[in-house]
């Protein structure tokens, strides 16, 4: 606890300082309109990003027991959220929070679309360190597992929200919005999922290069030190602006072939951020020549433009010929060239494999049409992100699986 207690002190400091006593966001600027609200006994409340990203904000003390909260959270990107009271005293009271899906199944990770504002209502909490024993058996100021927000009386985010604007509320969705994690993906907020956030969960082993221990490495966090006055934008690779490296297309902070999670793409043996390899037979590493970031290379000089002849440099007209000089006989025209080739058929089943099943599984969606497909993947619902996809290789696709 001792790394969450200094974190403590310097948010409960910022937020005192920063932004007042107002209810208002201590992070940096955040697309308008995208936040959870509702009514505390007193509190600080967290949000803890898929990508590193930390979000936080104090209640506002309006005199009475319930008192008002509004946190700006990012627009698809999925989230875990914290209740603080007594935050940085003796009587510190640390509670995760969760909700039930229509299953049942208590979730602890929540995504809102662009524009969304759930409020949860009242959420009652432990105040002080007597109250939570109960919950809280080790003493350690953690509750042992999350506050669910339907057995107390508190709003159902996920009954409030609809992530993939199919019209079904998320916790009706038979997918809940398709955000939520597969079995076999990692969550990178909560290791064992046990729904209690890595930092401060006891039994989560940080990376040595993890400063603000919320499982990330700090060159893969967008917010390496979790400050909740940070801009949330230290991450590099995100060019199409969704929250996440542009390699990372199941969401869970980390390359997709960064299989022992250090942060480095497992090709990267020089772990400067890029592939290692030399396709092209120069005998230097292609990631030599490769953009660091989306503003391109800046070691790469683009040719000089070519400029237009001086008026000195323009040629002499054409002279015509002198009468002894005949012309030739005219030459028939060469004949056509055969029309070319028709392209080869695209190959939907192995563009999906490549591109969609590591996200779908081998079987996709199947029983969908194509339009549907096609609408799906071009309009990025679920928050799939940027696919370097034609229309042709899409349409593609969409045959195949609709087959």
């Amino acid at each position: 606890m001792f790394k969450r207690s200094l974190i403590s002190v310097a948010v409960l400091a910022i937020l005192q300082s920063g932004c007042g006593d107002d209810g208002s966001s201590g992070s940096a600027s955040l697309p308008s309109g995208t936040s959870v609200s509702g009514t505390v006994p007193g509190t600080v409340i967290e949000a803890y990003g898929d990508n590193g990203s930390y979000y936080a904000v104090k209640s506002t003390d309006d005199g009475t027991a319930m008192h008002p909260f509004t946190l700006d959270v990012p627009a698809g990107v999925g989230f875990h959220m914290v209740m603080i009271t007594g935050d940085g005293t003796s009587e510190e009271v640390v509670t995760p929070i969760g909700f039930r899906d229509s299953s049942g199944r208590v979730r602890t990770r929540l995504m809102l679309d662009k524009g969304e504002q759930v409020d949860l209502g009242h959420v009652p909490l432990h105040m002080g360190r007597n109250a939570a024993a109960q919950d809280d058996l080790d003493d350690d100021g953690v509750l042992d597992h999350p506050l669910v927000l339907d057995d107390v009386g508190a709003g159902n985010p996920l009954s409030l929200s609809d992530v993939d604007d199919d019209g079904v509320n998320d916790w009706d969705d038979d997918d809940h919005g398709g955000y939520h994690y597969h079995s076999d993906t990692v969550d990178p907020q909560d290791h064992d999922d046990d729904g209690i956030p890595n930092v401060y969960d006891h039994d989560h082993a940080e990376h040595p290069d993890d400063r603000d221990g919320d499982g990330l490495p700090d060159h893969i966090d967008a917010n390496p030190d979790n400050d909740p006055d940070h801009g949330n934008d230290a991450l590099d690779g995100d060019c199409d602006g969704d929250g996440y490296h542009d390699e990372d297309h199941d969401h869970d902070g980390y390359y997709d072939d960064d299989h022992d999670r250090d942060g480095y793409h497992d090709d990267d043996y020089d772990y400067d951020g890029d592939h290692d390899s030399d396709h092209d037979d120069d005998g230097v590493d292609d990631d030599e020549n490769e953009a660091h970031s989306c503003g391109g290379d800046p070691g790469t000089t683009p040719p000089a433009p070519v400029q237009p002849p001086t008026p000195d440099q323009t040629s002499a007209p054409v002279q015509p010929p002198a009468p002894d000089q005949t012309s030739a006989p005219v030459q028939p025209p060469a004949p056509a060239e055969p029309p070319a080739a028709p392209p080869a058929a695209l190959d939907g089943q192995a563009l999906y494999t490549n591109s969609c099943s590591s996200c779908h599984g081998a079987s996709g969606v199947n029983g969908t049409t194509a339009p549907q497909i096609t609408s799906a993947i071009s309009g990025n619902l679920g928050g799939m992100g940027s696919i370097a996809l034609t229309p042709e290789e899409i349409q593609a696709i969409a045959n195949y699986l609709a087959l």
